[in-house]
């Protein structure tokens, strides 16, 4: 059974650009290839800097943020303070194999998507935050 299916069909095809940075290159390049599979527009980077940079050389281009939380450096909640003026309309979501560590700043890292999480389960919470209305 394809990784994408579910007992209810298919996962719905995305559309959108989505900014992807973790410093996990496994996690990151998985992560990468279920969603351009599905539909959306990646651009990925390794570490806070990049992502950082990549922002600021392409204001209001992104529709979501998907960020670890844990890096090396900055955590992905400084990360997209840094982001934030260039990307105002960009959703965010992140993703956390450390739970327990952040619980002390647990209210600036929603949504949160658990690491380790299937395929689908990556979809489904992208098109949530997606689909969400605005705040």
């Amino acid at each position: 059974m394809d990784a994408l299916l579910s007992p209810s069909g298919p996962a719905e095809r995305g559309t959108g650009r989505i900014l992807l940075v973790d410093d996990e290159e496994v996690l990151r390049r998985l992560a990468r290839s279920v969603l351009v599979r599905q539909g959306y527009e990646v651009v990925d980077a390794g570490d806070p800097l990049a992502a950082v940079a990549i922002a600021t050389q392409h204001p209001n281009s992104f529709d979501l943020i998907l960020a670890d939380v844990m890096m090396p450096g900055m955590r992905g909640y400084e990360m997209v303070s840094h982001i934030r003026p260039h990307q105002p309309r960009a959703r965010i979501l992140y993703m956390s194999g450390y739970p327990g560590e952040i619980e002390h700043v647990a209210d600036q890292v929603r949504p949160l998507l658990p690491k380790p999480f299937r395929p689908r389960q990556l979809l489904d919470e992208i098109r949530r935050v997606l689909e969400a209305p605005p705040l």
